[in-house]
């Protein structure tokens, strides 16, 4: 999923009247917690995150693939509910976005080699 892709999914959840800046200042936060906490403690993490700015491309691919980038726009939307004071919607939204995190988190250490530790050879 893009930026773009992310932000238009999310305005179709929530329409809202926040600029875009916004939303991909809180892009780019979610993916660099998603480098910090999850990528970067494993063998094949990408070398660096930079975030995001008003330079990046809106066509910039986020760091989560499908088919788990649903909780880019479902984290959006929870951070638009936030902002515009729906503290019910939020609870909801973020019960649906720390779902998905955690199915996503547990796949991906699952499948990926964390840092410090050998594959068992036979």
């Amino acid at each position: 999923m893009t930026i773009q892709e992310a932000i238009s999914q999310a305005d179709q959840l929530r329409p809202n009247d926040l600029d875009a800046t916004a939303k991909l200042r809180w892009l780019s936060a979610m993916d660099g917690q998603i480098f910090t906490e999850l990528l970067f403690a494993h063998v094949d993490a990408p070398e660096s995150f930079d975030g995001y700015d008003a330079q990046t491309p809106q066509s910039t691919d986020l760091l989560v693939a499908f088919p788990y980038d649903e909780l880019y726009p479902r984290f959006l939307a929870m951070r638009i509910d936030l902002e515009n004071g729906e503290l019910e919607r939020y609870n909801n939204d973020a019960a649906v976005f720390n779902r998905l995190w955690q199915t996503m988190a547990a796949h991906y250490c699952r499948t990926h080699t964390p840092n410090g530790t050998a594959r068992l050879r036979f």
